[in-house]
């Protein structure tokens, strides 16, 4: 947070505002990630950006959650919502039909390239890699938009730390440490930062609230967060809080253009 004479700004860089979203039981997991599927396919073709998915939002709000809310009971639904599914996302009319429209994360990443027995990335569609399980429908694999940059990136780290901080600290640095992660202490339930967001936004009245995030991002989904924003009282409306989507991943400043829009962003807001 960025402090400045009569007006003070949050920005948020791929958030995952309420974990509740994407539960296995939520149906607002499916709405959240259908619009970055969309992009997904749409960036394999030529560069896209979030105007262009205007009306893949619309069907998500409208048509999409209503055929997802009637359940498999309502076969007609079903079939409906799987074969647009289908035909937006690429995924074989069969698989989708057998899903019924429901693309987990998991599933969609297989399926997109099932044929030519590519992989795309959780936190960058846009990267592709080898499927290490090509046949399989339930093994794990790993993420081709993160796991060739943890040998570079934990070198990196090591060498800044020792060479040039000069600092050894005992033991190895592991990046993305899984430990660390399971002891993380979330508290009761399902982790969620809307309250606070909302506590936040009224107790201080100049704060501004910019949220950047990546078209391509599959585990934070931008349209995730704009469902929840859309949510926040008349008090927390545009344009004190912002919701800014540039091509790229997770970490979408890694792409020079994105990354020079979002300062431009971050520059405007704080003046």
């Amino acid at each position: 947070m960025r402090q400045g004479i009569g007006v003070s700004g949050l920005i948020m860089v791929s958030p995952l505002f309420d974990y509740s979203q994407y539960a296995s039981t939520s149906l607002l997991q499916y709405v959240a990630r259908l619009p970055s599927y969309v992009a997904t396919v749409r960036e394999a073709e030529g560069p896209v950006k979030r105007a262009d998915l205007i009306g893949v939002e619309a069907y998500a709000r409208s048509e999409f959650l209503v055929d997802l809310i009637k359940g498999p009971a309502d076969k007609e639904a079903t079939m409906r919502l799987a074969d647009k599914a289908a035909a937006l996302t690429g995924i074989d009319n069969a698989v989708s039909r057998r899903l019924a429209g429901r693309f987990g994360l998991d599933e969609f990443r297989r399926e997109f390239e099932r044929k030519s027995g590519n992989l795309i990335g959780n936190y960058d569609a846009s990267a592709r890699g080898l499927n290490p399980y090509p046949e399989s429908d339930l093994h794990a694999s790993g993420d081709p938009s993160g796991d060739p940059l943890l040998a570079p990136l934990t070198s990196a780290t090591v060498d800044l730390l020792t060479r040039k901080l000069n600092w050894r600290p005992d033991g190895s640095y592991e990046l993305r440490n899984p430990t660390i992660l399971q002891g993380w202490d979330f508290g009761h339930g399902l982790p969620e930062s809307v309250s606070e967001l909302r506590q936040t936004l009224a107790t201080d009245r100049n704060m501004k609230l910019l949220v950047g995030h990546g078209l391509f991002d599959l585990v934070t989904p931008y349209f995730g967060s704009q469902i929840v924003l859309d949510q926040l009282p008349p008090f927390a409306s545009a344009p004190r809080v912002k919701l800014v989507v540039f091509p790229g991943g997770h970490m979408f400043y890694s792409r020079d253009t994105s990354r020079q829009a979002f300062r431009a962003e971050v520059e405007a807001m704080m003046k």
